[in-house]
């Protein structure tokens, strides 16, 4: 079909066909690539008819290419377009009366809306993708093909590259705290190997900021090749689990129908199955693990536990499974591997620090305690026990016995925010009431192009994600779970719809959070991350000046809030909510009932917040 159209008369600038372009991120190829002078077009083949996941998917690699592929990046710059095309092979096209035209920001090198052709037509759309230059570029086809890659490393990539054998790399700006990542990655496995030689149990402690790679080094330890046969990785957060296992069943599941043409469909969907149960019986939810050990591991699999969200273990008396714990969670973990594994079992906790948001739970402590009642060792290095939550036991254990020191345990900076990483350090000032560094910190995120945005409408504040997303990126809503006069303004925090979908249906599915319909709370979408987010702002954190000593913390009891003394466990929950973003994010703060009808909405209740986020430097859209 291509090759068909290239004859024809206007398309010799198309000199380089490039077919079955594997990408290297989540195992996408893309069917076929045409590189001419100032131009790089991506096409994606369809059978009869073109869906909205069709332009999504062609789009997607477009903007792939401009983010993460080195030559195209290079062209770009001087002048390159990249034009996604979806074409026919069966069928006619519809034709689009729109004109053209490209996003703006970031990927303003894109076409905006993906071109449609089909056999009949081919070679006069590729003839108008060459009248959309703005430069002549030349390009050598050798070096496209080989260019370096610099995919984003997010959880969700992390997951499907290490189960799935594909390439992982790390984004350019952020080779330092990749090589951090893997420097504490190897030391853990040297600690576990030490502890398995001396047959003592020991508990080994990574620490780290919100998105600085603690989950990714879990990872990466859990399916070590020395350490994969006998390892498990646990969390705390269900959510993250669910997605996790969805996420890698729809890509083995792509990956069999794209070896069926191979191997044979028998075979294919065979292998998929096979490595979808064996990734799915390595992530375990934390309480699942405890209450259902037996039935989850094998006599080999689980002397190695790795605890994401270790700090989130219950206190005694806790409900779980329906009911109380009879001890500390953290030790009914170590004894449970104590009696199951003979010597050197381990336990690999990886603690977030402020981000306590449910009650019950004990914080890193409770991992000390256990280890010194159950005569384990630990492993931890001196910035992790430098953390404020550790001071009750820093002194006791700097120089214990039973401590191993860790070099490089601790990840101080964040890959979330792979544009603008100084979103999270505006959101830790602005929670602690520092308007002054939070309006220097927005100063700087907005001479980068990254404002943190605030607004008044909630039209406008969708309107605004769904003009920023394109491709296959993710945009959706998050609020508090205690926000629950939100829902007057439609917006329902504790529905919980299915994380799965919301995170990894295609964007025309009234499932997705793309759809900007349903709501994520702190619970549901911590340790995830969505590229545009819109957030919420509920009257149960408010700002109430200097007289009111700024932030208080509400709970609504029947028809009236309360005062909440936990006010470090709500600001906590904004601070997940605040640090979900990729890309961009805008905060949508409502205005009220001014009719004096709803005292629960009470204007004064949210202007306090508009005003504190805007002398914080939030800039107003709209």
């Amino acid at each position: 079909m291509v090759q068909g159209a290239l004859r024809e008369e206007g398309l010799e600038a198309f000199r380089h066909v490039v077919l079955e372009y594997d990408f290297k991120r989540r195992g996408l190829r893309m069917d076929c690539v045409l590189l001419a002078p100032g131009v790089v077009v991506v096409i994606e083949f369809k059978r009869s008819k073109v869906s909205a996941a069709d332009r999504d998917q062609v789009s997607n690699y477009a903007i792939n290419l401009v983010e993460f592929h080195e030559v195209t990046q290079q062209l770009v710059a001087k002048g390159a377009v990249v034009v996604p095309i979806v074409a026919l092979t069966e069928g006619k096209a519809k034709r689009s009366k729109a004109k053209p035209s490209f996003h703006e920001g970031p990927w303003a090198s894109v076409l905006r809306e993906p071109l449609v052709a089909d056999r009949s037509n081919l070679s006069e759309v590729l003839r108008a993708v060459l009248g959309l230059r703005t430069g002549r570029a030349k390009v050598d086809a050798k070096r496209w093909i080989s260019s370096r890659f610099s995919p984003s490393s997010t959880i969700l990539d992390a997951a499907i590259s290490l189960y799935g054998a594909h390439e992982v790399s790390a984004i350019k700006e952020h080779q330092a705290p990749v090589e951090h990542i893997r420097a504490c990655t190897a030391e853990v496995v040297k600690h576990v190997a030490a502890a398995k030689k001396s047959g003592r149990n020991r508990i080994i402690m990574v620490s780290g900021a919100p998105g600085a790679g603690k989950t990714l080094v879990g990872l990466n330890v859990a399916f070590d090749l020395e350490l994969r046969e006998r390892s498990v990785f646990v969390t705390g957060n269900a959510p993250l689990v669910k997605v996790l296992n969805k996420a890698l069943k729809n890509s083995y599941q792509g990956n069999a129908r794209a070896m069926e043409g191979i191997v044979g469909s028998g075979y294919a969907r065979s292998a998929a199955k096979q490595v979808i149960e064996a990734a799915s019986f390595k992530i375990v939810a934390a309480h699942r693990f405890l209450g259902d050990y037996d039935k989850l591991l094998t006599s080999k699999d689980g002397s190695v536990v790795v605890f994401d969200e270790a700090q989130r273990t219950y206190q005694k008396g806790k409900q779980v499974l329906g009911s109380a714990l009879r001890d500390h969670e953290a030790n009914l973990i170590l004894n449970s591997l104590a009696s199951t594994h003979d010597k050197g079992a381990v336990v690999v906790a990886l603690l977030g620090h402020n981000q306590a948001i449910n009650a019950g739970e004990r914080g890193a402590g409770a991992w000390f305690e256990a280890a010194e009642a159950l005569d384990w060792d630990i492993s931890i290095g001196d910035d992790t026990l430098a953390l404020s939550e550790l001071e009750p036991y820093r002194k006791k254990w700097a120089k214990h016995p039973q401590r191993f020191k860790l070099k490089r345990g601790h990840l101080e900076h964040s890959m979330r925010f792979y544009r603008n990483e100084g979103v999270e350090a505006w959101a830790h000032a602005a929670l602690e009431g520092d308007a002054d560094s939070a309006k220097k910190l927005a100063a700087k995120l907005e001479a980068q192009g990254h404002a943190v945005l605030v607004t008044r409408s909630l039209s406008k504040a969708k309107a605004w994600a769904r003009t920023q997303r394109a491709g296959e990126q993710r945009a959706g809503l998050v609020a508090s779970g205690q926000a629950k006069r939100l829902i007057a303004e439609g917006l329902y925090p504790n529905h919980k719809p299915g994380i799965e979908d919301w995170m990894l249906a295609p964007s025309h599915d009234i499932r997705s959070s793309d759809m900007l319909e349903t709501v994520q709370n702190q619970y549901q979408i911590q340790g995830l991350e969505l590229d545009w987010v819109v957030l919420c702002w509920g009257a149960d954190l408010r700002y109430e000046g200097k007289s009111g000593d700024g932030w208080q913390a509400y709970k609504l009891r029947g028809p009236k809030w309360t005062r909440d003394k936990a006010i470090d466990v709500s600001k906590n929950g904004y601070r997940v909510l605040l640090t979900r973003a990729r890309r961009g994010m805008v905060i949508y703060v409502p205005r009220g009932d001014s009719s004096g009808v709803d005292e629960t909405r009470e204007p004064s209740f949210y202007d306090g917040v508009a005003g504190f986020l805007s002398a914080c430097g939030a800039a107003l859209l709209g």
